[in-house]
């Protein structure tokens, strides 16, 4: 009987501990506004039913539900040049925002959906990018229903070698 108890205690213990870690989302909350975070190299999400696609002069994204942060694009250059990027950004619920990072670790906020804004946003700016490793990163945290897309002005970007 003691060899049962134990044995159901084990699974019970094991069922709830895996149940909470997989339903969090604190980690991208405490990281939604942590420079620090933001600027790794590594990413660290969770996604369900995503869908990231190259699609003529950019790229898609769509999900279901995202926290976290992911890289969405990346280039090294050997020298500073500007691109305009447009950027369409829609969510259901949550907060969401598409940041640009430089070779300097420096961030920039391009778009933002929060809960006190409006659900979609849509924008374009012109960004400098410099000499060395440059990133676009979405970072949210409790996001349903995320349809992400984003153009770039190509002839501004061609100066990786």
């Amino acid at each position: 009987m003691k060899k049962v108890f134990t044995i159901f205690t084990i699974c019970l213990i094991m069922c709830v501990t895996i149940g909470l870690a997989g339903c969090g989302n604190e980690f991208a909350k405490r990281e939604y506004n942590d420079a620090e975070k933001i600027v790794r190299i590594e990413d660290r999400y969770t996604k369900e039913n995503s869908v990231f696609n190259s699609i003529d002069g950019g790229y898609s994204l769509t999900v279901s539900k995202f926290d976290g942060r992911q890289t969405l694009w990346k280039k090294i250059l050997e020298g500073n040049a500007d691109s305009e990027i447009q950027i369409d950004l829609k969510i259901s619920r949550g907060n969401a925002k598409v940041v640009y990072i430089d070779a300097d670790n420096n961030i920039t906020v391009l778009l933002e959906c929060s809960q006190n804004d409006p659900n979609e946003q849509k924008a374009t700016k012109t960004v400098s990018l410099t000499n060395g490793l440059n990133r676009l990163k979405i970072v949210g945290y409790d996001c349903r229903d995320v349809d992400l897309k984003i153009l770039f002005d190509e002839p501004h970007i061609d100066s990786n070698k």
